[in-house]
């Protein structure tokens, strides 16, 4: 979206004159504010529409557990914030609708079986994928590479224990969103994850 360019270049420009920093220094001003606009307009209107659709509460849970994944095992990034928004929203939003309207319908083995699948699924693809690095910011120090999938396993194992916890005071709305945060963080590291992703930038760059 231009316009959280636009804020974000105008921000860096003014901060930089203020306290009279070079050019590095407003681009590494630019990229905080960028981020910074960003978050916040997603935000906006992810709050909007799922309260709209009345699944603020896995719209939310989904988020944060996609959000929170992804600082250890990295992911798959668009060339544009409108792409990753537009894509992040829609996967967002599907996900939320189902943990939101059929849950009532899934028995209590068949969350248990499903978070086990999802889990079991996701430590596999952790150790043989984590952390995917992107082309501007590689992780190519093996220490490092290390460091990060143990953290990324590490919350798995975390988030496992969470959902157990919830799944045993039958909490399965909260149980099928976290499964399905997790799930979408872990595609996104994957090769499927980044062909498909691949196949979707090129449709709208045709759009």
């Amino acid at each position: 979206m231009r316009f959280v360019q636009k804020w974000s270049y105008a921000c860096a420009k003014h901060l930089a004159y203020v306290l009279n920093e070079n050019h590095n220094k407003r681009s590494v001003y630019y990229y905080g504010f960028y981020v910074l606009f960003g978050t916040l307009v997603k935000g906006i209107i992810l709050i909007s529409v799922s309260l709209l659709l009345g699944i603020f509460i896995p719209a939310l849970v989904t988020v944060i557990v996609l959000a929170s994944l992804r600082l250890f095992a990295g992911g798959y990034h668009f060339d544009t914030y409108g792409k990753c928004l537009l894509v992040s929203m829609a996967l967002t939003i599907m996900t939320a609708l189902i943990s939101q309207y059929t849950h009532i319908y899934w028995s209590m083995a068949a969350v248990a079986i499903f978070l086990f699948i999802a889990f079991a699924f996701s430590l596999h693809m952790l150790i043989k994928y984590a952390p995917k690095d992107t082309p501007t910011k590689p992780i190519t120090d093996p220490a490092s590479i290390m460091k990060f999938k143990r953290l990324s396993i590490v919350y798995l194992g975390i988030l496992l224990v969470l959902c157990c916890i919830l799944l045993f005071f039958s909490l399965k709305m909260y149980v099928i969103a976290i499964c399905f945060g997790v799930l979408l963080e872990i595609f996104s590291i994957t090769p499927a994850g980044h062909g498909f992703f691949n196949f979707i930038k090129s449709g709208l760059n045709n759009v």
